[in-house]
């Protein structure tokens, strides 16, 4: 078959190299993460908090149990004791300070409240369907300004970062010809990859397997391992390509911590049988951008910006 050259780059282009996994690609050879086949397969399935802020009264699983196929519910009334490993922006690999499953408070719209875990898919949605949640509900802050909520200076959450300071910003400001001192918001968003989310977690013996999109395979190994308890010799994580991220599968995220929990997630007699949580249509993990994109600036009438 012949192959089109590429047309002569531009002056502010690079030279065109052709991409070694572009083939795989275009033609739906590559095999992502959740294409993996597993053996004697469950899958999981989240039910996520209605509300953003307060604290669960009540969880009935009566209805969602009597679902066929269903093998367990987690949820914070019955998850087993993990270990815990740090927030990523104190250093570790966590993609949120608070483990989920770990407490009866709900403090976002969307937080993980249980895990149903079935033999197919369509139980394991049927059933988290049927799982009712009761809440006492509280006023959330819902913006920067909002009450209720605090500035937390970087330094002091993580030792290694260094706060830069350059110049009098105030001073610059003041004594700019052409001055701008507005706030712009935008709304809240979350990223929309082409791949979505998802974990397939397959024990043999003491062995764990992880298939995953992720951009931090090693961290992922290592959180997870001191979660779980195991060395993390003990655990492979396999990502041979990603379909899309943003960052936003670039540290530890709650449906992982869920996925491969050990012995809890994966059947009824807590035996170790292959457990994969798919959240394609239930979950998807998000990352708000910052609602003020621009606060202030001023600058002179030859168009450079001072402050």
């Amino acid at each position: 078959m012949a192959i089109a050259e590429a047309p002569e780059p531009k002056r502010n282009m690079g030279k065109p190299e052709p991409w070694i996994d572009g083939r795989l690609k275009v033609t739906g050879q590559a095999r992502y993460a959740a294409d993996f086949p597993v053996s004697n397969t469950a899958y999981g399935f989240l039910v996520t908090s209605t509300i953003a802020r307060g604290r669960i009264t009540r969880i009935d699983l009566s209805a969602a149990k009597k679902v066929p196929g269903v093998l367990h519910i987690m949820t914070h009334e019955n998850r087993p004791p993990l270990g815990t490993f740090e927030f990523v922006a104190k250093g570790g690999e966590a993609a949120t300070a608070k483990p989920p499953l770990s407490t009866d408070r709900i403090d976002h719209q969307g937080e993980i409240v249980a895990l149903v875990v079935a033999e197919s898919l369509e139980d394991a949605r049927e059933a988290a369907y049927n799982v009712k949640v009761e809440y006492d509900v509280e006023a959330p802050s819902s913006g920067l300004d909002s009450p209720g909520t605090k500035t937390v200076m970087a330094a002091d959450i993580n030792a290694r970062h260094k706060d830069t300071h350059a110049g009098d910003p105030d001073r610059a400001f003041a004594e700019a010809a052409v001055r701008l001192d507005q706030t712009y918001r935008t709304p809240t968003q979350h990223h929309n990859a082409i791949e979505l989310f998802s974990t397939t977690c397959a024990w043999s013996g003491d062995e764990l397997t992880i298939y995953e999109p992720s951009q931090f395979v090693v961290g992922l190994q290592h959180g997870l391992a001191k979660e779980i308890g195991v060395d993390k010799t003990r655990i492979r994580v396999l990502s041979p390509f990603i379909g899309g991220a943003f960052g936003s599968k670039g540290s530890v995220t709650p449906h992982r911590h869920r996925g491969c929990g050990g012995e809890d997630t994966q059947s009824s007699d807590q035996a170790r049988r292959d457990a994969r949580s798919g959240f394609h249509c239930r979950h998807l993990s998000r990352r708000d951008q910052a609602p003020h994109t621009f606060r202030r600036g001023g600058g002179r009438q030859d168009h450079r910006l001072h402050a």
